[in-house]
């Protein structure tokens, strides 16, 4: 697959190797060991059929091994959108449990579809990391991880997706009241609201 390394609205086009995981999430129908702690995030993206997905890697501070959550769950059949009424953003709330301990952010990236091809959208360097912790039997919640697509145009002077530009927002007021309608089983877990500061990220200041 082409991976396209954005920098601003210059594409830089390589082959990329390398693998993340999607990390398991909560399932709402199974309870939850209370030795881990829980990390909360909305991932989401522009409502725009071209985007398939937007993505956020995390990792444990110290390792190398990355897990990928995904604006739209990794959905085969259409994008899983947990904000239908919200016309800013489309994306999900995402629940991940985590031995406690310090983790990162560690990158980004964009999904998207160019004509009867698909570009992987990434910063052209690995962004420097965005720290927080987990506790155990405790939802940390980190806030909304959303990606803006950056238009440019190609040779034919068309416009198309050039870059993304990252940021990180408190959408606490929405997404612990959707924390409870979706996973009815952390009803009584503890929410601690830590929202990352992404500022590092912004690439449009």
């Amino acid at each position: 697959m082409k991976k396209v390394l954005c920098l601003f609205f210059i594409p830089l086009i390589t082959i990329v190797t390398g693998c993340s995981m999607t990390k398991e999430q909560i399932q709402s129908s199974k309870p939850v060991d209370k030795s881990l702690g829980i990390v909360l995030a909305a991932v989401t993206t522009v409502k725009a059929k071209y985007i398939e997905d937007a993505n956020y890697y995390l990792r444990e501070s110290g390792t190398k091994e990355e897990q990928r959550i995904d604006a739209f769950e990794g959905s085969l059949f259409g994008k899983h959108d947990d904000y239908p009424e919200d016309k800013s953003r489309d994306g999900s709330l995402i629940a991940l449990p985590l031995k406690p301990g310090s983790y990162e952010l560690c990158n980004w990236g964009l999904y998207i579809a160019t004509g009867v091809s698909f570009t992987d959208i990434h910063p052209a360097k690995p962004p420097v990391p965005l720290k927080f912790t987990i506790s155990p039997g405790e939802i940390t919640y980190i806030g909304d991880l959303h990606i803006e697509p950056i238009m440019g145009k190609n040779l034919l002077g068309i416009s198309i997706p050039g870059g993304g530009n990252p940021g990180i927002s408190d959408n606490s007021a929405v997404d612990l009241q959707l924390l409870r309608k979706k996973y009815p089983n952390l009803q009584d877990w503890p929410v601690r609201t830590n929202i990352i500061d992404g500022q590092a990220w912004d690439i449009i200041h």
